[in-house]
Parts: structure tokens; sequence; C-alpha cells
């Protein structure tokens, strides 16, 4: 919500500058994005709102982030759907494939015998699926990117990174753009 123009608003509040041109903004942007110290406030007005269906593991790694507000689909009050994930390429696929239906079948039980929801979804593995909401300011969002693009960051985080990244470029392709020439260096 707001693009670059939230963010080129912002920093001409600030500086009581008006637009010059097209041109004006994109350096403006640029001068904002490489200054040091970062002037990040301008950049926090401008805001993401996603939808995220991921493994509880990579849910998990997301949330240590609180630079931003999540509302997580609960399990207490609703059913966990029979959907995991399967990491690609390794060894011994079938028995991790058998032990993810083994653990949802016995959730399945546990319901059926009376259970509650908040105790049955004990037995489900990290790899099950989740979903939640994640809404983000733009200079958040951009710490987030930096640590999870990082090639130390386990392989499935930087796929939703990467999906992220895309978006980010479609709303704020200037903003994006400066974020991955002078931070990201790509």
């Amino acid at each position: 919500m707001g693009g670059d123009t939230a963010v080129i608003r912002a920093a001409r509040i600030c500086y009581q500058s008006t637009a010059r041109s097209p041109e004006a903004d994109v350096r403006l942007l640029r001068r904002l994005m490489s200054s040091e110290p970062k002037h990040n406030t301008v950049f926090e007005h401008a805001v993401f709102r996603f939808f995220v269906k991921c493994p509880l593991f990579v849910a998990r790694q997301w949330m240590r982030h609180r630079i931003c507000t999540f509302n997580e689909k609960s399990l207490r009050y609703c059913i966990a759907d029979r959907e995991y994930y399967v990491p690609q390429g390794l060894a011994n696929t079938e028995a991790y494939v058998c032990h993810m239906e083994a653990s949802f079948d016995l959730y399945e039980q546990l319901l059926a015998a009376g259970w509650k929801r908040e105790q049955a979804r004990g037995v489900l593995g990290t790899s099950a699926y989740t979903e939640f909401i994640w809404t983000v300011n733009a200079w958040s969002l951009m710490n987030w990117l930096q640590k999870r693009l990082d090639p130390a960051a386990q392989w499935e985080h930087r796929q939703y990174a990467e999906a992220v990244l895309g978006i980010y470029r479609e709303v704020m392709p200037v903003t994006a753009t400066a974020f991955e020439e002078l931070v990201l260096k790509r």
C-alpha cells in the first residue's frame, strides 16, 4: 500500500521539497537507500500485506522477525489440512512420506476419539503446512529480504524470499531496484 510514491512523499515532507521530475524522485530514493546513516523511516510508510502458505518450519523462521504483524491459521480452532512439505532430491523420501501420513492418520484418530484440536495437533510435524497473513512495512521487508536471501539461509526459505522479492519489484520498482543494487549488490 503506497508503493514508491508513499516513500517519496514522506521524504519530501522531511525536506520540505517538491517533486521536480520522475528522474528527481528516482535520485531521491537512491540517495535515501545509500545514505549512511540510512534515512529508513521514510520507507516505513509503504506497507505490504501477504497471504503465505508454507511449511511450519519455514513459518517459525519467518516469525522470528518481529518487525511486522502476523495472524496465523489456528489449529486450536481449525482442523489441519493433510498437506505437508517433502524435501526434493534426498534419499529415503518414502519413509519421510510414510511418517507424515502416519502423523496425520494419528491426528485424525485422536480427533475422532474426542481429543481437542489443540492437543491432537501436537503429533503433526513441522513439515505440515500453515497459513498466515503477514503485514510488513517496506523498510522491515528489506531487512527480512536481506537476511532470507543470504546464501546461508535455508534453501526453502530463500525460495519464499525470492517470490516476495518479485512482488516487491512489481509494487515498488524504483525502491526495489535501488535495494538490489545498493544493498544486495545484485
